[in-house]
């Protein structure tokens, strides 16, 4: 199977190491602990709906801190830049965005000592350039109020062929490639890796919610009552591109820590 790595996930191949010194670091997770206690989580957004979410969890394939600030890609630009990658933590995580614990990640993340401007989480199952992924990226469930309807809600969002934008021009079929939305970039992040660095990806899962109208779900049951959000780019329906657009969005769900290492 391909794999990032076969592609050109190498250390020396992908992080720039002139002028900086190779460490090694620790990557984990976790929901913000500013925000999250532990299942449930209740809040109430500003379409006015009080969320109860009794699961949120996301699998990040990979992350990678970035020397440079991309802004976004161009047209047929690569998904994998060469030369500006400051670190990476090449294996998966599925994170309990509702637990405040640290969720460490099963590798060691691997970098040097340039300065970090911004990072990016690489949304996947192990391969960013996989023509087909059904790996589940983010599981949420919970129970949505307003006034007096209540929404029990499930959704499961994957991003494979269900997500494929056709090229925006037919001389530039590379435009779209479905590599792009599985990353999410970029995030702010303005640090300097040292030996034994710890990094914390810290998410908050109120932030998928923000713009959701529980109202316009699809109803797919009356006994028990469930409503479910829709896993295809085919959806026309509010809260299925609201809450895949926040799933991808730079700000808001997710931000990161660091905490310094000693260097010997």
């Amino acid at each position: 199977m391909r794999t990032a790595l076969a592609l050109a996930l190498v250390l020396t191949g992908c992080i720039q190491t002139t002028g900086g010194r190779v460490v090694a670091f620790q990557a984990q997770a976790s929901g913000d602990p500013a925000i999250v206690t532990g299942a449930p989580l209740t809040f109430t957004t500003p379409r006015g709906f009080e969320v109860t979410l009794s699961r949120a969890q996301l699998t990040v394939g990979a992350l990678y801190l970035n020397q440079q600030n991309p802004q976004s890609y161009s047209l047929e630009q690569s998904c994998i830049q060469e030369g500006i990658y400051s670190g990476e933590v090449r294996g998966g995580l599925t994170v309990d965005a509702l637990s405040p614990a640290a969720q460490p990640f099963p590798v060691e993340g691997n970098g040097t000592d340039n300065p970090t401007r911004a990072a990016e989480l690489w949304l996947t199952g192990g391969d960013l350039l996989a023509d087909d992924d059904d790996t589940v990226l983010l599981d949420v469930a919970g129970v949505a109020t307003r006034g007096a309807e209540d929404f029990p809600f499930e959704g499961q969002l994957t991003i494979g062929t269900n997500r494929v934008i056709p090229p925006r021009n037919p001389a530039l079929p590379g435009s779209n490639p479905l590599c792009r939305q599985r990353i999410v970039s970029p995030i702010a992040f303005d640090a300097t890796l040292a030996q034994g660095s710890v990094v914390s990806l810290l998410v908050d899962p109120r932030a998928w919610f923000v713009t959701v109208d529980f109202a316009g779900l699809v109803k797919v049951s009356d006994l028990p009552l469930l409503y479910r959000f829709t896993d295809s780019n085919d959806s026309s329906a509010q809260p299925d591109k609201a809450l895949f657009s926040a799933l991808r969005s730079a700000s808001g769900p997710y931000r990161l820590e660091l905490q310094e290492g000693v260097s010997p």
